[in-house]
């Protein structure tokens, strides 16, 4: 008899251990051709707490949105597909207080609540005020990029991709930078809770991590508030939102939120893209022969990673998305990796193309939601990328990559390199 491949597995976007071995590209494409909305069966998964058995967890499964132009439609309908229902997360809340504490959080809000406050934290991402973090990042990125070139063996996540946006991260809130660690291990804690390194599925792990990081961020608020200074914590803290200041759980909300995105995002962006050119010498020479690619080669390195890989929404009531319909309550998840993989928009989508324009690409959303940090993000990647160009042609791989197990994060571990020899 013919060999017959087997048919996909319902619930294999949905399952964290499936990306540490990388992004399923494959089943992605070929949802977009032959079931661009579709329903996902969530796995069960482990989930342990302290001296209690580990508990197995079910989600109710959602609608994948894979089509660029869908996943773009669906991103500016907040009154259709809700970010404050259910949450941004594939986790449901549990509680009526889980839903109340998540709700807290800037991406699991609609407007007006959203509009409100993302006012008030855009004020710290305006083109003029990341201009002046630029000197700041020069200087990072230099001193980052001159310890790198001093190792035999170097890790590009941990000591490269990490190092410049916790530098940038500790500036920006006004923390010494010595505790630039500590935003590292709560961010790997929170993002990686399904990762075996990191949170392990351990609810008592995640539950500390928020306690330690709200305390954390109590005490810097309370510092702030007798003694504010240029930072966005004194911004935070002592600004006004209609006719009211920020309660302490909504800093605490906030504050985590600009830590875990201040980070995550650019660093998987910058350790993603150097093992893409890596891999790619003739994308990498393209690169080094023009400095004039570093803006556009940011881009397509965005593209082509998404860090961030979906978002998930609510459908608030009856609705259709390519021709699939969606009822009222139904989970629905927007994968921003897969429409920036569509055909329908990109040349050669699985090609890496430094000089790709236009690249109207997904990776920092699109509508209301739309990255608030996507400038800053831009400007460290180019500085890296800028710093590291004349020594990318020694640039060598010692090991494979480390990937996180992680259905919403597309991040990288640990990337063993050198630029000796």
């Amino acid at each position: 008899m013919p060999e017959t491949s087997a048919p996909p597995r319902p619930d294999l976007l949905a399952d964290p251990r499936v990306y540490g071995e990388g992004v399923p590209h494959a089943e992605f494409a070929r949802r977009r051709r032959d079931a661009p909305v579709a329903w996902v069966q969530e796995p069960a998964l482990r989930r342990r707490g302290g001296d209690r058995a580990a508990a197995v967890q079910r989600g109710t499964g959602f609608w994948a949105v894979t089509r660029y132009r869908t996943v773009a439609a669906a991103s500016r309908q907040p009154e259709v597909y809700s970010s404050a229902a259910r949450g941004a997360f594939l986790p449901d809340p549990v509680t009526p207080a889980d839903l109340h504490r998540t709700r807290q959080l800037l991406v699991n809000m609609d407007a007006p609540e959203h509009t409100t406050l993302r006012r008030l934290v855009a004020s710290a991402f305006t083109p003029r005020a990341v201009r002046e973090l630029e000197r700041a990042i020069a200087r990072h990125t230099a001193a980052v990029v001159d310890r790198v070139l001093g190792l035999d063996v170097f890790d590009a996540v941990t000591d490269l991709a990490a190092e410049l946006p916790l530098l940038v991260l500790a500036d920006l809130l006004g923390m010494p930078r010595q505790d630039r660690e500590l935003l590292l291990r709560w961010s790997n804690n929170l993002v990686g809770f399904d990762d075996p390194e990191y949170g392990g599925g351990s609810v008592d792990v995640y539950q500390r991590t928020f306690v330690e990081a709200f305390g954390y961020a109590s005490q810097l608020a309370r510092a702030r508030r007798r003694d504010p200074g240029e930072d966005l914590v004194s911004l935070l803290v002592n600004a006004e939102l209609d006719g009211r200041r920020l309660t302490e759980l909504e800093f605490c909300q906030t504050w985590i939120l600009l830590v875990i995105a201040g980070n995550e995002t650019t660093r998987h962006l910058l350790s993603g893209g150097l093992l893409a050119l890596s891999q790619r010498p003739d994308q990498l020479a393209r690169l080094v022969a023009d400095p004039g690619l570093v803006s556009l080669a940011v881009e397509e390195l965005a593209r082509w990673v998404t860090p961030i890989m979906q978002f998930r929404r609510t459908a608030v009531t009856d609705s259709t998305l390519d021709g699939q319909p969606i009822a009222a309550g139904d989970k629905v998840v927007l994968y921003y990796v897969s429409a920036n993989r569509d055909s329908d928009v990109f040349a050669e989508p699985d090609g890496l193309d430094v000089g790709r324009l236009p690249n109207p690409h997904l990776a920092f959303g699109i509508g209301p939601h739309f990255c608030l940090g996507a400038r800053l993000a831009r400007v460290e990647a180019a500085a890296m990328l800028s710093e590291l160009r004349p020594h990318l042609p020694r640039l060598r791989l010692t090991g494979p990559p480390i990937r996180l197990e992680s259905n919403f994060m597309n991040g990288i571990k640990s990337l063993p390199a050198t630029f000796a020899g």
